[in-house]
């Protein structure tokens, strides 16, 4: 068999499993909005209950991606039908789409910014009457103003309970805080526990870190660092 028709076979190949693969459409808050508005459209919260509880979109149903059956749930869902998901930064609800495109799912939308952003535009949520609002280490805007106004350089550290990247770090700060003593504060904010700050500052997710000097934003940076980026940066900062 000639090379030319390997590759030609290969290619037909590479098609034939992204079409049963299917497509992920991302929306923004607006977009999805507009779709529940005017489409009875399979919502799904892959959220904790806890999670869900304190605050869901309407008319979702939830599926706890951390959950040992998670998968096996979310592929009863029906294939006729769009679907969509969220979570609260996007994050979950991408790799649950992952594995409904990869399993034949054609229809799949994900919430690109999650219920984060879906609070940041002031939409409509459900609160249950069984929900137990996170108040560890929550932060109310007038604090945390006056906390950067502080003349030592302060480590902030925005994180979620249910955060994976948020919990690798978390022994790394904490190392650092011990090491570090008294030329620094370093500060640990609940996201979920602090959603009027977090609109004020408008954060899409969560880990964050940033650094502030006499109330000026020195450093700032979304998403998981390793420990070697972590101690470089306070060494770069506080030494």
């Amino acid at each position: 068999m000639s090379r030319f028709i390997l590759i030609i076979l290969f290619q037909i190949a590479l098609a034939n499993v992204s079409a049963q693969q299917g497509k992920i459409t991302q929306l923004s808050s607006p977009e999805l909005s507009e779709v529940l508005v005017n489409n009875k459209a399979t919502l799904i919260d892959v959220r904790t209950r806890g999670e869900y509880a304190n605050g869901h979109i309407t008319g979702a149903g939830q599926l706890n991606y951390y959950a040992l059956v998670f998968k096996k749930k979310l592929l009863l869902l029906l294939k006729d039908r769009p679907l969509y998901l969220y979570c609260n930064t996007g994050y979950r609800s991408q790799k649950a789409a992952e594995i409904l495109a990869k399993n034949g799912y054609t229809n799949v939308y994900n919430l690109e910014h999650g219920i984060m952003e879906w609070d940041l535009y002031d939409m409509p949520v459900v609160v249950e009457p069984d929900a137990k609002p996170d108040t560890e280490n929550k932060m109310e805007p007038d604090e945390f103003y006056a906390l950067i106004q502080s003349e030592k350089p302060v480590l902030i550290d925005f994180y979620a309970p249910w955060c994976g990247p948020c919990r690798q770090m978390m022994p790394v700060i904490d190392r650092i805080k011990q090491e570090a003593g008294d030329r620094v504060f370093i500060v640990k904010i609940n996201a979920d526990a602090s959603k009027k700050l977090v609109k004020e500052l408008q954060l899409l997710g969560v880990p964050y870190i940033t650094i502030y000097h006499k109330g000026l934003k020195t450093y700032e940076n979304q998403g998981l660092m390793s420990e070697k980026e972590l101690l470089s940066l306070v060494e770069a900062n506080f030494n």
